[in-house]
């Protein structure tokens, strides 16, 4: 076998334990918490008998936690991109643009990809302390790889409050919609659930609603 041959082989391979090890993660991290699952039960769960080989590949579990979230989140931000320029939001209010640019790339990623709903899950316990866009005074280094026009889109719903209320509202914002996300995934895959919970789609259309209420509602008063 020629070097660069073996040096393509071993690449490969590489790779496929980086994904084995992403799968077992986000699968055990969605289900039990970031905090509640040890990287050795993950390596177990990866399938790898090397207790060093996710220290090799990710260094500890915030790199672990970031390749999990860069897995999904350029594919998510594509879509988010495809639809804030696309004419379902087309002279939409700022709260409404908002709150459904948030959240409907997000349940199209998640009906179409079963592992999305990992990702949302992750999402509900980190972004709203770990993301220095909701949170200025994080010392997180998770980069979510937020997306610009969202953002802009947002500052734009929030401008009739001033800052420090603006920065609340934005919290719970994020908070209610992906824990909201999260749920509507766990009500998908329950056994017992009511008829009425059992359409997604009509979930997610209601949430964004609830964002769209909460972004565009006045200030509180003192």
């Amino acid at each position: 076998m020629r070097s660069g041959e073996s040096t393509s082989a071993a690449g490969a391979r590489s790779a496929r334990t980086r994904a084995r090890f992403i799968a077992a993660a986000e699968r055990l991290f969605a289900e039990h918490g970031v905090n509640g699952v040890s990287l050795s039960e993950i390596t177990l769960a990866a399938g790898q008998k090397n207790r060093s080989a996710l220290q090799y590949h990710f260094g500890n579990r915030d790199g672990l936690l970031q390749a999990i979230i860069d897995t999904h989140a350029e594919a998510v931000n594509a879509l988010r991109r495809d639809y804030m320029n696309g004419p379902a939001l087309r002279d939409c209010a700022p709260a409404k643009a908002a709150a459904r640019g948030l959240i409907v790339p997000l349940a199209r990623y998640i009906i179409a990809r079963p592992a999305g709903a990992h990702y949302v899950k992750i999402l509900s316990q980190l972004a709203a302390t770990n993301s220095p866009l909701v949170n200025p005074a994080t010392r997180s280094g998770i980069n979510f790889q937020d997306e610009a026009q969202l953002h802009a889109t947002m500052r734009a719903a929030l401008s009739h409050l001033n800052r420090e209320e603006a920065q609340r509202r934005l919290f719970v914002a994020i908070s209610l919609s992906f824990h909201g996300l999260a749920d509507v995934c766990r009500v998908h895959a329950a056994p017992d659930i009511a008829a009425a919970l059992t359409e997604r789609d009509a979930l997610f259309k209601q949430l964004a609603l609830a964002v769209e209420t909460l972004l565009s509602a006045p200030a509180v008063e003192a």
